[in-house]
């Protein structure tokens, strides 16, 4: 019972300091029930499905990005698409923006060139479609990602 009130505590206290320090926003926080909700699954929520081993979470933010950008206008899960890729680039620019290891990677340039293209129309709002000559620059640079890992770079 006690660890159960802890790890209630626990989880209302860190949604609350991300939320102060501009790590997540009130909307963000909104996602997080601490009465449902246990610090691992905290973590996965702000690390937005990334692990930490750079080729699977590459992959991943390629697929989420490449996924969001081909959708129609109309398509009904266009909103939830952008936001997950909007979660993905801001968790993977955190994890790795400082890891001089991976900086220097061709795949990890080109995908960075890829997320400054599409940054300008997801930082404001998720509602807007990206047009039509930023989404064939960013799947050509998605594509320079994917030839990029599978030369090992």
């Amino acid at each position: 019972m006690k660890q159960s009130v802890f790890t209630k505590l626990l989880a209302i206290a860190t949604i609350a300091l991300f939320c102060a320090f501009g790590v997540m926003s009130p909307v963000q926080a909104k996602l997080f029930k601490p009465s449902e909700v246990s610090t691992k699954e905290v973590r996965d929520k702000l690390n937005a499905g990334l692990t930490g081993q750079y080729g699977q979470d590459i992959k991943s933010v390629v697929e989420s990005l490449r996924f969001a950008v081909q959708l129609p206008a109309d398509a009904p899960n266009l909103n939830q698409a952008q936001t997950e890729a909007k979660y993905k680039i801001n968790a993977f620019a955190a994890r790795y923006r400082r890891d001089k290891e991976v900086g220097g990677f061709r795949s990890y340039t080109t995908l960075r060139t890829a997320l400054n293209n599409l940054g300008s129309y997801y930082a404001r709002s998720t509602k807007r479609v990206v047009p039509q000559k930023v989404r064939d620059r960013v799947l050509v640079e998605l594509d320079r990602v994917e030839q990029a890992l599978a030369q090992g770079d």
